[in-house]
């Protein structure tokens, strides 16, 4: 008892000694949260430390990641990604592109590759309904998940991260009025920002339609478009009217 005594005065008298131990700290705002000097399309940047898709997605989930140091990042990253395996393991099989080794490897990877990024993607979609953009400025590409854009849905959280999941984008929300009245909040949509991408010369892998070449054609022509070969000069073929289709079907889906 004694002993304990001292140790209890000990602990206080250190607490004494702490120029600080008036100060609380602070409530959670977002003014304090980290963000790059420069935002894009009109987006707030957000950098991912580690640059893991998987830093994204708990960035998302929770709010401490917004504010929290290297360390609590690193190891909230570090144990999810652990649960999400496991989880991946238990529920995703007979997926050839999931397989218990891909997402083993991608999961547990330091620095994730992309292809092992889009496994993670594929994870974080068919378990947590997470949609993902990868966008990369250097070569103007973009991949998403899932990579059907006809599949994509509007209600459905989506992380937008580039090449290197170095940083993510986190777009401002907006009202829109609907007989006077704020009805729904809307953040970006892919379908616009696709739209602005293409026409800065960005390549977008719009979706093949399938179906009989009879079937397509007569799908094309119902909507009055006359489809180009994909080499100047050539013959039009089946594919270049199945390209064709599935583009206009996914510009549809997405409301362009």
């Amino acid at each position: 008892m004694y002993v304990r005594q001292m140790q209890i005065q000990d602990f206080l008298k250190t607490i004494e000694k702490n120029p600080f131990r008036h100060n609380c700290v602070a409530d959670f705002a977002k003014e304090n949260i980290r963000t790059s000097k420069e935002g894009i399309w009109g987006a707030v940047v957000r950098h991912l430390t580690p640059a893991r898709l998987t830093t994204a997605w708990r960035m998302s989930e929770d709010p401490l990641m917004m504010i929290a140091g290297v360390g609590y990042a690193a190891t909230e990253v570090r144990d999810r990604s652990f649960e999400l395996q496991n989880e991946a393991l238990n529920n995703l099989r007979g997926n050839r592109k999931l397989t218990k080794a891909k997402m083993g490897d991608a999961l547990s990877a330091l620095k994730p590759t992309v292809d092992q990024t889009k496994v993670i993607a594929g994870i974080l979609y068919a378990l947590k309904q997470i949609q993902t953009v990868c966008y990369d400025e250097e070569t103007k590409t973009v991949w998403t998940v899932p990579e059907d854009l006809r599949a994509w849905s509007r209600g459905q959280k989506t992380l937008w991260v580039d090449s290197r999941c170095e940083n993510m984008l986190e777009w401002p929300e907006t009202m829109v009025m609907n007989s006077g009245r704020c009805s729904e909040v809307l953040s970006m949509s892919l379908g616009r920002w696709i739209s602005d991408r293409e026409e800065e010369g960005w390549k977008i892998d719009w979706p093949i339609a399938e179906g009989t070449f009879d079937e397509i054609k007569a799908k094309v022509n119902a909507r009055g478009i006359v489809p180009k070969a994909a080499e100047f000069g050539a013959k039009v073929k089946k594919d270049d009217w199945a390209r064709c289709l599935g583009r206009m079907e996914a510009v549809e889906h997405l409301g362009l």
